[in-house]
C-alpha cells in the first residue's frame, strides 16, 4: 500500500481542486456563451427574413416612374420621365419651363399627372378652350381642347355638339354604372346618342 506523505497529500488535494476548478469554469463559461450565439442568429436570421421585404418596398419605388409628352411653348419640348404623383408644373420643368410665348393662364400647374398623358402648351393669343363655366380649369378639358368623357363635368359635357343637360347627366350616370368609356365610339351606347351625334361631337372628345 502506497504511503504518502504530509506534502505529497497536498500537492494530490490540491491538483484534484485545479482539475475540479478547470472543468467548473468550462461549463460555467460554455453556458454563458450560448444565450449568446442563440441571440446572434435569432438576430441574424431576422435580418435575412426583413431584407427581402426592404428589396420589394425599394424596388416598388423605383418603379413609380409616369412617362409625360410635354410639346408647344416649352425650352425643351419632348419625353420626360418623372414619379408619379408629379404635377403639370412638374413635367414644365422638366421640360426646361415656359417660353416667353407661352399662354401661363391657360395652364392649370397644380393638376395631377397620369402615365401616357400629353401636355400641350398654347402661344399667347392661341385660341384653346380649357375652362368651364366658373373660369376654373375643368379636369375633363385636356390641354389639347378635347373634353375627356371619362373625366368631364356635366358643364363640361354640355360643351359638345348635340348633348344638353339631360345627355349629360345619362353619360355621368352611365360612367358610374358601367365605368370608364374604353374608347370614344362607345359614348354611343349611352341612351340617346346615336351615329348622328357621334359624328357631330366626334372630333371634340377624348378618353385619355
Amino acid at each position: 500500500m502506497m504511503v504518502f506523505t504530509k506534502r505529497e497529500k497536498i500537492i494530490l488535494v490540491l491538483f484534484i481542486m485545479l482539475i475540479i476548478t478547470y472543468f467548473a469554469g468550462s461549463y460555467f463559461i460554455s453556458s454563458l456563451n450560448k444565450p449568446q450565439i442563440t441571440m446572434e442568429n435569432e438576430a441574424l436570421t431576422q435580418e435575412s427574413e426583413e431584407a427581402p421585404e426592404i428589396m420589394i418596398e425599394q424596388n416598388d419605388i423605383k418603379e413609380r416612374k409616369i412617362a409625360i409628352d410635354v410639346i408647344g411653348e416649352v425650352i425643351k419640348p419632348g419625353l420626360v420621365i418623372l414619379d408619379d404623383g408629379t404635377r403639370v408644373i412638374d413635367a414644365i420643368e422638366a421640360a426646361g419651363g415656359l417660353l416667353e410665348s407661352a399662354d401661363r393662364r391657360k395652364i392649370n400647374l397644380a393638376r395631377l399627372l397620369k402615365d401616357e398623358e400629353q401636355i400641350y402648351v398654347p402661344k399667347i393669343g392661341e385660341n384653346i378652350e380649357i375652362q368651364d363655366s366658373n373660369n376654373a380649369v375643368g379636369q375633363g378639358v385636356t390641354n389639347l381642347g378635347k373634353i375627356n368623357i371619362n373625366q368631364a363635368t356635366a358643364v363640361e359635357l354640355e360643351k359638345l355638339n348635340g348633348i344638353g343637360e339631360a345627355l349629360a347627366s345619362r353619360i355621368i350616370q352611365y360612367r358610374l354604372e358601367k365605368g370608364e368609356f374604353k374608347d370614344i365610339k362607345d359614348i354611343m351606347k349611352v341612351s340617346g346618342i346615336g351615329e348622328k351625334k357621334f359624328e357631330g361631337m366626334k372630333d371634340q372628345i377624348t378618353v385619355r
